[in-house]
C-alpha cells in the first residue's frame, strides 16, 4: 500500500514562514562520544569486578586498559626512586586477580589506556612525613605473561628474562588492536617525519614489487590501501630503497620500531581471508607459519596447543554456504572435526548454530592455565 503525503503543500507552508531548505543525507553518521575510559590521561577508578575480561585480556567500555593499584602506601619512597620495588601492572585475567576476587579483595584498582609504562603513584613519605605522589615506570605481572603464553613465556621458558626485559604496552596494545572497538589516541597515524614526496616514493616502491607483501608473499594488488612502505630502521626519512620494505598491514604491525602500529579487525580479516585464497594460509602451512601469520592475541594459545601434541589447525579459516559464501570466520580451526576457536560468546553461538564445536579465546586460554 502506498501512503501519499502532500510534501508540495508543507513546502509552502515552509515558504510563507520565511524559512530556507537545507542539505541533509541520511547517511549521516551520529558520532558517539569517546567513553572516559579513552579520553582520561589518568584513568578510571575502578574494582576488579568492574573490568571486563573477554579474550581473557581487560577492558572497560570497548577500550583494552592497564589495571593497577596506585597506592603503594609507606613503600612510596622507594617505588619513585626504584620502580621495579612497586606493584606489578595487569594486562590481562591472571590469577593474582582470580585470587584477590576469591578472597574478595575488591581494593581500589585504577584501569586506564596506558601505552607509555609510566604510572601516577602516591603514598606516606617516611622522609618527608607527608603525602607525595608522581610517576613510575611499573612492570608487568609475571602471571600476566603466563596466562597469555605471551610471545611464548611459558612454552619457550629459556625466554622469559628476554620477554620481561622487552615487554612493551606500545606493542601489547597494537598487537591486540583487532579485538577492540577505541585505540589510545597515540596511535593515529603520524604524518609528521616524512619527507614531502613521501607518498609518491611509496607508490613507486610498492609498485616496484608487484603489490606483493615482502614478507608473506601476499597480492595486495586489488587492494593497495592494505600495503605499506616499511623502514626498515624506523628513520622515515632514510628513503633509500635498501632501506624500505613492502609489507601488508598484518607483517608491518609485527616489525620492531613499527611505531605504534594497529589494524582494524575488518582488514586483518580480509588480509586472512586473501592469504587463504592464494595459497599462503591453509592445511599445507607449517607451525612456524601459522606463528608467523596468526593474529597476534592468538599467538600463545597456538603455541599452548603445539605444546600440548594436537593436531595442526588452519588459522583464519571461513565457513561457506551451499552459495558460497562466508558464513563464519573461524581464526583458530580444525574443520574435519568442525571445532574452531573465536574470539567471544557471539561468534561462538554462530559456529553451534552451523554444527560445530567452539571454545572462545579467553575459555581457551584458561584451561591451559589450569591444566599447569
Amino acid at each position: 500500500m502506498k501512503l501519499r503525503f502532500p510534501v508540495d503543500a508543507l513546502w509552502a507552508q515552509v515558504n510563507k514562514m520565511g524559512c530556507s531548505k537545507r542539505e541533509y543525507s541520511l547517511n549521516h553518521r551520529i558520532q558517539t562520544p569517546l567513553p572516559e575510559i579513552v579520553t582520561s590521561k589518568k584513568g578510571v577508578d575502578v574494582t576488579i569486578d568492574e573490568v571486563d575480561t573477554e579474550f581473557g585480556l581487560l577492558s572497560c567500555n570497548g577500550a583494552q586498559v592497564v589495571l593497577y593499584i596506585p597506592d603503594h602506601g609507606r613503600n612510596v619512597d622507594g617505588v619513585l626512586k626504584d620502580a621495579s620495588t612497586g606493584r606489578r601492572v595487569h594486562v590481562a585475567d591472571c590469577t593474582t586477580l582470580e585470587q584477590m576476587r576469591q578472597k574478595n579483595r575488591f581494593q581500589r584498582y585504577r584501569a586506564v589506556v596506558n601505552v607509555t609504562g609510566d604510572f601516577e603513584v602516591f603514598g606516606f613519605s617516611m622522609l618527608s612525613q607527608k603525602s607525595v605522589e608522581g610517576t613510575a615506570r611499573l612492570q608487568v605481572c609475571i602471571n600476566c605473561l603466563k596466562h597469555l603464553n605471551y610471545r611464548g613465556y611459558v612454552t619457550d621458558p629459556r625466554r622469559q628474562s628476554e620477554i620481561r626485559r622487552s615487554f612493551s604496552l606500545k606493542d601489547f596494545f597494537a598487537e591486540h588492536s583487532t579485538l577492540f572497538r577505541y585505540l589510545p589516541s597515540s596511535f593515529i597515524e603520524r604524518k609528521e617525519g616524512y619527507t614531502p614526496d613521501w607518498p609518491q616514493i611509496s607508490e613507486n616502491f610498492r609498485a616496484s614489487k608487484g603489490y606483493h607483501c615482502e614478507s608473506c608473499r601476499l597480492d595486495l594488488g586489488s587492494h593497495k590501501h592494505l600495503l605499506h612502505t616499511h623502514h626498515i630502521d624506523g628513520n622515515k626519512r632514510n628513503n633509500q630503497e635498501s632501506n624500505l620494505q613492502a609489507l601488508c598491514a598484518d607483517c608491518h604491525r609485527k616489525q620492531p620500531l613499527h611505531d605504534y602500529m594497529s589494524i582494524k579487525s575488518k582488514d586483518m580479516a580480509l588480509i586472512q581471508r586473501l592469504r587463504k585464497e592464494q595459497g599462503i594460509l591453509g592445511s599445507a602451512a607449517d607451525w612456524d607459519d601459522l606463528y608467523k601469520l596468526v593474529d597476534p592475541p592468538y599467538d600463545g594459545l597456538l603455541r599452548y596447543l603445539k605444546g600440548a601434541g594436537g593436531g595442526k589447525p588452519e588459522i583464519g579459516y571461513e565457513i561457506t554456504d551451499a552459495n558460497g559464501a562466508v558464513v563464519a570466520e573461524v581464526e583458530i580451526a580444525w574443520p574435519h572435526a568442525k571445532d574452531g576457536i573465536v574470539a567471544d560468546d557471539e561468534e561462538k553461538k554462530v559456529l553451534e548454530g552451523l554444527g560445530w564445536k567452539a571454545k572462545t579465546l579467553k575459555v581457551a586460554l584458561r584451561e591451559f592455565r589450569e591444566k599447569r
